[in-house]
């Protein structure tokens, strides 16, 4: 029908063409130009259009061609041929994240290899979608911005959410020029710090990372003073060096070195684990210097909420190399809950028994209490969770299930993150009951909604990093690096 019109359109033009050529007045020639080139924008326009409408369909009927197409290849999973049923599970496989509110749950599966093929599919697409949110976020912007106009740009392309409230309207009005060519996060962030200059800390019950300004009160030290490393989304820094005595040597000293890693906000890290031989030192002169404890295996939990952590490596030094400068490398593993998913419950007071699911998880909300005190309320919320699968993906899971966050939100969108206690209800194989405590809940507050959130996959990332050229500092003077 289109393409009719755009024939017949095409054909006016070469009308007015040859009409015009045959005209004796300006006028009239003018008249019937401006015609032609109306004719011909339209056309323009007719196929601009069909062209961005072949490319970007409707997003609702792009769903629904998805939904359609999981279905069918759903159906040839249980097909005669090995084959089809092999190019089924990969293209399902393919298709990635979309897919998986889209899959039926395995235990609703009657046939035996499609639900055991359900159960591939999705553990390969998680594990996928997991390793591809530890890659470091890309900032790409350039130009000259206001502060504020600057984060929300980090911010959108990241999924990392920042606090502004402690710093001023003038401060965020700021002009400040930046040239971020898929810069990762975190040194997008230092430049801006070392611009304001700014400082930050990273509030662990929100996922959020709160700016102020750079003041003697709250900083004791620039960033520039600080050696830093980065490695996808981790930033790691030297905060001090220093020697001391070693006890029972006349000489000898120890080197000791204290490193922070640094999470981006978006992501849920549990603990850092590492082994002293994988950390090496070594002098400008090549000497490599032997670790304190060189068969330390050492795992450090970073807590509930936690973004940061910091640990201390030490190397036995000679007297005559406290003058020479230090080379730093080595391999460290952070133990991750990736992939996390939003599991919400609207209208809670009357969503009892109801079950949501995405992913791997499966959670019902089994009870919900509500109490009016003089000022507040309370709200207490037990959930049931279970996982399609066990073994040691989900004992692996289970150990940090319990710290999984969890908030209330009114129709208004302000959200109420767990500020009372949580704990166990119950336990089997593959599943977990937990109840949580909400408090100081502002009163009326009945039409409120539950969201927990749930990792699905817990993975280990590598973590890499050199320093070098690192200094012991002069006596007397401050210890930095």
């Amino acid at each position: 029908m289109f393409s009719w019109h755009i024939e017949q359109l095409q054909w006016t033009c070469q009308v007015f063409y040859f009409t015009t050529n045959s005209l004796e007045s300006e006028r009239d020639r003018f008249v019937i130009r401006l015609l032609q080139f109306t004719a011909m924008m339209i056309v323009t326009l007719t196929h601009n259009h069909l062209q961005v409408s072949a490319v970007e369909p409707n997003p609702v009927q792009k769903q629904t061609d998805l939904k359609r197409q999981v279905e069918t290849l759903i159906t040839q999973l249980d097909d005669n041929q090995r084959r089809v049923r092999e190019q089924a599970e990969s293209k399902l496989i393919e298709l990635g994240t979309p897919v998986l509110s889209l899959l039926p749950p395995p235990e609703l599966v009657t046939t035996a290899s499609v639900r055991e093929a359900l159960i591939r599919v999705k553990l390969q697409i998680e594990k996928q979608a997991a390793l591809d949110s530890l890659h470091s976020s890309l900032i790409s912007l350039e130009g000259s911005y206001s502060l504020k106009s600057i984060l929300q740009h980090i911010s959108s392309q990241s999924g990392n959410t920042f606090g502004l409230h402690k710093i001023t309207d003038e401060t965020l009005n700021r002009k400040i020029q930046v040239e971020f060519a898929k810069t990762p996060f975190w040194q997008a962030i230092d430049e801006l710090c070392q611009k304001l200059p700014l400082t930050y800390q990273i509030d662990g019950s929100s996922d959020s990372m709160q700016f102020q300004l750079n003041t003697e009160d709250n900083s004791s030290r620039s960033s520039k003073d600080l050696k830093t490393c980065y490695d996808g989304p981790f930033k790691i820094t030297i905060l001090d060096i220093q020697n001391r005595p070693l006890r029972g040597s006349s000489n000898k000293d120890l080197l000791s070195v204290k490193f922070q890693v640094e999470v981006e906000p978006r992501l849920r890290p549990l603990f850092l684990s590492y082994a002293a031989r994988e950390i090496h030192c070594s002098t400008s002169q090549s000497k490599k210097l032997s670790p304190f404890t060189p068969q330390a295996n050492l795992e450090l939990p970073l807590g509930e909420g936690g973004k940061n952590v910091n640990f201390t490596m030490t190397w036995v030094l000679n007297n005559e190399q406290k003058h020479s400068t230090f080379n730093i490398q080595g391999t460290m593993q952070m133990e991750l809950a990736a992939e996390t998913l939003p599991i919400t419950f609207d209208n809670l007071l009357e969503s009892k028994g109801a079950i949501r699911r995405r992913g791997n998880v499966s959670v019902e909300l089994v009870n919900v209490e509500q109490k009016n005190l003089l000022t507040s309320q309370t709200c207490n919320v037990r959930i049931a969770l279970s996982y399609d699968y066990g073994g040691p993906a989900f004992e692996s899971h289970r150990t940090w299930i319990y710290h999984n966050r969890a908030y209330l939100e009114n129709p208004e969108g302000q959200k109420y993150w767990l500020n009372g206690a949580s704990h166990t209800t119950l336990e089997s194989a593959g599943k977990i009951g937990v109840s949580y405590q909400f408090t100081d809940l502002p009163l009326r507050q009945n039409s409120l909604r539950f969201t927990y959130l749930a990792p699905t996959l817990i993975t280990a990332a590598p973590i890499s990093f050199r320093f070098e050229k690192l200094k012991l500092p002069a006596d007397g003077d401050k210890n930095t690096p």
